[in-house]
């Protein structure tokens, strides 16, 4: 038996891909990893839907609970990927650009110590219009508004509470 079949056979069917549906959202990171793949590398940060609300006039947004993905191909420089992920992770923790000038910076983040796990951060998914070019159709794609989240006393213990039943370094030490 040919085993590619198999592999197609026993996988789980897929819909499509786990992106959030226009609305506004309060999201938990469960984690941030890089992909390299072909179509080049990848960002990637699994998120959990915690609060949830349609944008005005929108249709329903994914539902709390939900796991929905933030992906960014970083190989392609002119449509900036890399930019927009920095921006994600510089809204999640609150940070100043110049915090993420070095790779060693971003590390802490998709390595053992998953620094961006657990914590909360606002996001606006909004449909975002591209024009035609080069003969071909304008189409609407995802666009993303990320926004801080200062964590309340009883929310740092929930996430402290997460970081320590997966095996995560404290945040403060993951931070580092």
């Amino acid at each position: 038996m040919n085993s590619a079949l198999t592999k197609i056979a026993t996988a789980q069917a897929a819909v499509g891909g786990r992106y959030p549906r226009f609305g506004s959202y309060l999201l938990e990171v469960e984690v941030i990893s890089t992909k390299s793949g072909f179509k080049g590398d990848s960002a990637i940060a699994e998120l959990t839907v915690r609060e949830s609300a349609p944008l005005p006039g929108g249709e329903a947004p994914s539902r709390v609970g939900e796991t929905v993905d933030y992906v960014e191909n970083l190989t392609d420089q002119k449509k900036g990927g890399g930019g927009r992920f920095k921006a994600f992770l510089m809204s999640l923790v609150g940070a100043d650009e110049y915090e993420f000038a070095n790779p060693a910076a971003l590390a802490k983040f998709t390595d053992e110590r998953q620094a961006g796990t657990k914590l909360l951060i606002r996001c606006e998914c909004y449909p975002k219009q591209l024009p035609a070019t080069n003969g071909l159709p304008g189409k609407v794609i995802s666009g993303y508004r990320w926004q801080h989240v200062e964590m309340t006393d009883e929310q740092l213990a929930h996430a402290e509470q997460g970081r320590k039943a997966a095996k995560l370094p404290p945040l403060a030490e993951a931070l580092k």
